[in-house]
């Protein structure tokens, strides 16, 4: 689940227009916009003039009849979620509720600019939102109570999605702290031989920012959950000048104890980022080693949907990927988000290509937690599916290569290089077991021709298919490859392959 339902009803709408039209480059007419945003012609244009007024990185234009979006090279979509996150008084108040700041309704209206029935009209949203999402909100001070970790990792997905630029906006972080932050992190991640990728330490430095505010109100990570031996902390220069920083910036009194709460992601084992680490949280951690043996069953599936492609190593390190996305939420809960739904809207696109591949990995995914009973809410089926399909990039290529094997027939009037060039394009931009066989012979006429395509499964021609049996799967195509020829020939493959998959299942029920 997201928190998009906490928007207005005109914002909700505004950003849906915005998501529609950058996902269709080609443009969207008036009536399909009206359908999907189900309002009124008066409306749709109203939204127009004020997105373009408040957006001038995004403007939406009218041209031959289709309205497109104009976006400026230097931002992508995701620094329009970040403004929706800045600007929205929903969100603006999410945010306060982190730091306890306002004791009642009436602060916090007047500290936002905001009327007190208006504040008290987005709580109650807010407060029914968090309520879906596992979470509690509380009144004097106003502030979010629930599982620690999982109040914690939201809160980094709201900074992490309204982030607009490479620098960071944590609001009350100076530069100065936020370098010091950033060194401490860096020597953390040195000296307990974690790998150095990026998304971890800014999590890293993310994390210990709102759990310093959460330790400032009082909220404290449960201190069974953080393991005291077997993870380093620097206690150099590096430690000094945020225990400098702390004091300054949240008025605390840093302590190894307090920066290991900070540091609750790899002391609770919820992200293991080293091979070490790992050996730790298996021994140690009788939570971690059950759902790592879970999820490595899964990895060994998958393998052999495959045709065992992944070494050992590689199993073990999907398993990791795997336990670090979904240790920290409820298996019976529910996957949260912001605003972005970027997993989702790439496993829509790759549908498009990959729909059998993508069919497959789901109904690997679909087994899994019917079997476990866990992350059964259709956000986790759908981030397990991302997780499986993207951490080995050749996936669904060697998915495709376990499919019955599809015999090709191109027939063309080209030139050789021509024909060549075409049948590279074919088989570069469609997905699927097959391959291309080059008519080389005079067809004899139509009679011959029928006879020849026994020896095959279709045919893919830049000519004519008059003459041909109407059964016989057959593409005619320009001589080059379009985007709408590309999706002919992809239906027929993917057909074909579902066919023979189900008449060789039935061969083998028989006998």
């Amino acid at each position: 689940m997201d928190f998009r339902s906490i928007l207005g009803t005109s914002n909700k709408r505004r950003l849906l227009l915005l998501e529609q039209l950058y996902h269709r480059r080609d443009g969207l007419s008036s009536d399909q916009l009206l359908s999907t945003l189900n309002c009124s012609l008066p409306i749709l244009l109203n939204d127009i003039d004020l997105i373009n007024g408040e957006h001038p990185s995004f403007q939406v234009v009218k041209i031959k009849g289709l309205y497109r979006i104009v976006i400026d090279k230097a931002v992508s979509l995701g620094n329009l979620y970040a403004s929706f996150l800045n600007t929205c008084p929903e969100f603006q108040i999410i945010e306060e509720l982190l730091y306890e700041e306002c004791e009642n309704i009436t602060a916090l209206a007047k500290k936002l600019y905001l009327s007190s029935s208006n504040t008290q009209r987005y709580l109650k949203k807010i407060e029914q939102t968090l309520t879906m999402a596992g979470m509690k909100l509380c009144y004097r001070p106003l502030r979010i109570e629930g599982n620690e970790g999982e109040i914690r990792n939201f809160y980094y997905r709201f900074y992490s999605e309204r982030q607009s630029a490479f620098e960071s906006t944590l609001p009350k972080l100076p530069s100065n702290h936020y370098h010091i932050l950033e060194q401490y992190v860096q020597d953390f991640v040195k000296v307990n031989k974690i790998h150095q990728k990026y998304i971890f330490q800014k999590r890293l430095i993310y994390n210990m920012y709102i759990s310093f505010w959460r330790i400032k109100s009082g909220h404290d990570f449960p201190k069974d959950e953080l393991r005291t031996e077997g993870i380093l902390l620097p206690m150099d220069v590096s430690y000094k000048k945020l225990r400098q920083a702390v004091k300054e910036g949240v008025g605390l009194k840093l302590t190894p104890e307090m920066l290991r709460d900070t540091l609750w992601l790899t002391f609770s084992d919820a992200i293991v980022f080293s091979l070490l680490h790992r050996e730790l949280a298996m021994t140690e951690n009788p939570k971690y080693k059950k759902m790592f043996m879970q999820h490595y069953a899964l990895a060994e599936e998958f393998n052999q949907m495959l045709g065992d492609r992944l070494t050992k190593m590689n199993r073990l390190d999907l398993a990791t990927v795997l336990c670090n996305d979904f240790y920290l939420c409820n298996p019976q809960g529910k996957y949260l988000g912001v605003l972005w739904r970027n997993r989702s809207v790439f496993l829509q696109e790759v549908s498009e290509v990959y729909k059998r591949g993508v069919g497959k990995v789901r109904d690997l995914v679909n087994r899994f937690v019917e079997k476990f009973q866990m992350f059964q809410e259709e956000d986790f089926i759908q981030n397990y599916v991302y997780l499986l399909i993207t951490t080995e990039v050749y996936s669904l290529e060697w998915l495709a290569s376990q499919e019955p094997l599809q015999k090709v027939l191109l027939l063309s009037d080209l030139a050789p290089t021509e024909e060549s060039f075409l049948a590279k394009q074919i088989s570069d931009s469609i997905y699927g077991n097959f391959t291309i066989i080059h008519f080389e012979k005079l067809s004899g006429g139509i009679p011959n021709l029928k006879e020849e395509l026994h020896d095959y499964d279709c045919l893919i021609t830049t000519g004519s298919s008059e003459g041909l049996p109407e059964e016989y799967p057959v593409v005619v195509i320009y001589p080059f490859l379009t985007s709408q020829s590309t999706r002919w020939i992809q239906e027929m493959i993917s057909e074909l392959s579902k066919q023979k998959e189900l008449a060789m299942i039935e061969v083998e029920m028989r006998e």
